[in-house]
């Protein structure tokens, strides 16, 4: 894997990690390398064991998304079971909607 290669994967982990928490009832982590860090180890899993479709730079776009889902939820689980009460739950986010 080269650098360039290296760059995309992890501006990709980024931003997918940040499409998925928005919308997915989780919230933001403060830390940005925490919101790239599951996207982007399982992004590298994906990519060595799992490949599907084309590739662009190195880099399978359907790999990385389904694999930045993945991380998303697998670090939404681990948040919960850390800190259960810095989960949202239902009526917080219907009085935030609501207002």
């Amino acid at each position: 894997m080269d650098f360039g290669t290296w760059l995309l994967m992890v501006a990709l982990a980024y931003g997918l990690g940040v499409f998925w928490y928005d919308l997915l009832p989780a919230t933001l982590p403060e830390a940005p390398w925490r919101i790239a860090a599951y996207p982007f180890v399982l992004m590298v899993i994906g990519e060595a064991y799992a490949p599907v479709g084309p590739a662009f730079s190195g880099v399978h776009p359907a790999t990385a998304i389904v694999a930045a889902l993945i991380g998303v939820v697998i670090d939404w689980i681990v948040q919960a079971a850390r800190r259960p009460e810095t989960m949202p739950s239902l009526e917080r986010r219907r009085a935030s909607v609501a207002s």
